[in-house]
């Protein structure tokens, strides 16, 4: 694409040449190969979005950016049949390979800013609600297959458990269901999973809360009906809230460098020992 692009140029600029009083000149190998990495920059550019432009308006600037006239060019580009040790593919592979080094250069910088968010994610995700276990063994356990979260402030809120359902429990279409209460007692955010039988399995969804959210709430275990001789487990159930990314990238930067931060009544610790931040109201089951 590059190359096919750079032929262009040179096909624009022999067709555009005019006429001039003054003598042209060689242009450079080196800044001929600059002049051609300009021009296909400013060519992406004005295709990218969508900017209708003559060429010559577009690369007489480049020419003259670099002290030369299309006149040069066409001048250089006949220059080339004289000059024995010169040939015009080897500058166009020089303007290509220094495309070709700036591009993976970017990609490197986007990977690095990936990690980087990726780590200030985890560094500072905040578990909220933790149980090693909940059973289901009686009519008695069901109050316990429904937690109320108390939700401060929006965001995404990450729920992941494992749970099994025995063979010998009786009942049929075992299910979660999630949702957030919000200050009008409006639900919101409605998801609901079936769960697969005699298998211990993941559950993982990540709700995402809006500035109107009170509570999340989550129903472990919905039967639609009065359990008949139970037999259902939920092990290792976490919820945590991630921080948003600006936030997070900011709370990085102040316990890379030993500041303390406090964000809406978030503390971000001053070592990095300390990751895990809490909200100050704990959550309930009711």
């Amino acid at each position: 694409m590059m190359r096919t692009f750079l032929r262009t140029i040179l096909l624009t600029a022999i067709v555009a040449l005019a006429a001039s009083c003054n003598k042209p000149r060689v242009i450079p190998d080196q800044t001929l190969a600059d002049i051609f990495h300009d021009s296909y920059l400013a060519n992406s550019y004005v295709d990218l979005h969508g900017i209708e432009v003559d060429s010559v308006m577009l690369y007489e600037p480049i020419f003259a950016k670099h002290g030369y006239t299309i006149e040069d060019l066409h001048y250089t580009i006949n220059s080339f049949s004289r000059r024995k040790s010169a040939r015009l593919s080897d500058v166009v592979d020089l303007a290509i390979r220094r495309l070709e080094d700036e591009a993976d250069h970017l990609n490197e910088e986007v990977a690095d800013l990936d990690t980087i968010d990726a780590i200030a994610r985890r560094r500072f995700v905040q578990r909220i609600y933790f149980d090693s276990v909940i059973r289901m063994r009686s009519l008695a356990d069901t109050s316990r297959m429904k937690l109320h979260i108390p939700v401060s402030r929006a965001g995404e809120y990450l729920v992941e458990f494992y749970y099994i359902i025995d063979s010998t429990d009786k009942n049929m279409g075992h299910r979660t269901v999630g949702y957030f209460i919000d200050s009008t007692n409006r639900r919101t955010r409605y998801h609901s999973q079936r769960y697969r039988r005699q298998t211990r399995d993941k559950y993982s969804h990540t709700f995402i809360a809006d500035s109107m959210a009170q509570e999340l709430v989550m129903e472990l275990c919905n039967l639609n009906a009065k359990p008949t001789k139970p037999h259902f487990t939920i092990e290792e159930l976490t919820v945590k809230y991630y921080l948003p990314k600006k936030e997070a990238l900011d709370s990085l930067t102040a316990a890379n460098f030993g500041f303390k931060l406090l964000i809406d009544g978030f503390y971000v610790p001053e070592t990095p020992a300390d990751s895990t931040l809490y909200f100050a109201e704990p959550p309930r089951i009711r």
